[in-house]
């Protein structure tokens, strides 16, 4: 996966001006009567909801596609853009649910979700429905033949998940011991996954990513994240410039600053290759969108 070499200001400029940038206004209509709420966060769908049923968006894959030529890609290349643009509409609906009902942004589930599964492609993905690479934590008992790299003897109940997870799986990750949440379905993965990215936490901690929407709202003005690199920087490693060698960034470049600020993944580039998706295929105009939707 690339990575972002130099923040631009194109999601400024669209942000008023949509139509300016060359985008065609569509209305996208969110199936929301397909969808069931599973826990108390939205015990039903309320007046806003409606805003989502005709959803206008400037996102079109065509324009998208247009630009990517226009920039020289190779073939090979137009290839893979062309297996993340389809995931993007396969999953679009489902993220924009999410933020609905969670707050967490559009364009960082599906980042997440092309980066984490290659698109859908993933053996994990395929196998497990798991997009998001979130893991089953070992029990106590698990811990201790970890410990004792007693790692043949792991079983199944040596590790816990939660609902709407159905089981775990074995896949070498950063460990050959690891297990991953297992999934009826892609749905049941990405709820589970917005609600990881809410759950309470005390911040400072790695693991905890409940913070990062409060500090680092969806909004047209850039962001500082020095603040909480620096309240992070034991956990992370990485001083306030080390991220994009700047502070004052996007927001969606601090959303992802935080998730490898407080560990979501161990890669050291994790966040540019975020951001990189989020800028190359204008995944923030789903952002945009639902913010303005919902007032």
């Amino acid at each position: 996966m690339p990575l972002i070499q130099e923040l631009t200001d194109t999601y400024q400029s669209g942000w008023s001006a949509t139509v300016a940038l060359g985008q065609r206004l569509s209305t996208h209509v969110i199936p929301l009567q397909t969808h069931h709420p599973k826990d108390s966060l939205t015990n039903q769908w309320g007046p806003q909801a409606q805003a989502l049923a005709s959803l206008t968006i400037s996102w079109d894959r065509t324009a998208v596609e247009k630009k990517l030529i226009r920039q020289n890609w190779p073939v090979a290349k137009q290839r893979a853009a062309a297996k993340y643009l389809s995931y993007i509409e396969r999953y679009m609906d489902e993220a924009v649910i999410n933020m609905y009902e969670t707050g967490i942004p559009v364009s960082i589930t599906l980042a997440q979700g092309i980066l984490e599964s290659g698109a859908g492609a993933s053996n994990l993905a395929r196998k497990t429905n798991n997009h998001f690479g979130i893991k089953a934590l070992p029990t106590a008992t698990g811990r201790r033949k970890i410990k004792a790299k007693r790692y043949d003897e792991l079983t199944p109940q040596d590790f816990r998940y939660r609902p709407p997870a159905i089981g775990v799986s074995q896949h070498h990750d950063d460990h050959v011991y690891d297990r991953f949440e297992v999934y009826a379905s892609v749905q049941d993965s990405y709820w589970r996954h917005s609600r990881l990215l809410l759950n309470s936490c005390k911040k400072a901690r790695k693991g905890c990513y409940r913070w990062i929407w409060q500090e680092f709202p969806i909004q047209r003005q850039y962001v500082d994240l020095t603040e909480m690199a620096e309240i992070y920087q034991s956990v992370s490693g990485y001083s306030p410039k080390d991220f994009f060698g700047k502070t004052k960034v996007p927001y969606y470049a601090a959303q992802a600053a935080g998730l490898k600020m407080a560990g979501y993944a161990t890669s050291k580039t994790y966040h540019k290759k975020l951001v990189y998706l989020i800028e190359t295929y204008e995944l923030w105009r789903f952002d945009v969108a639902v913010q303005r939707a919902l007032g």
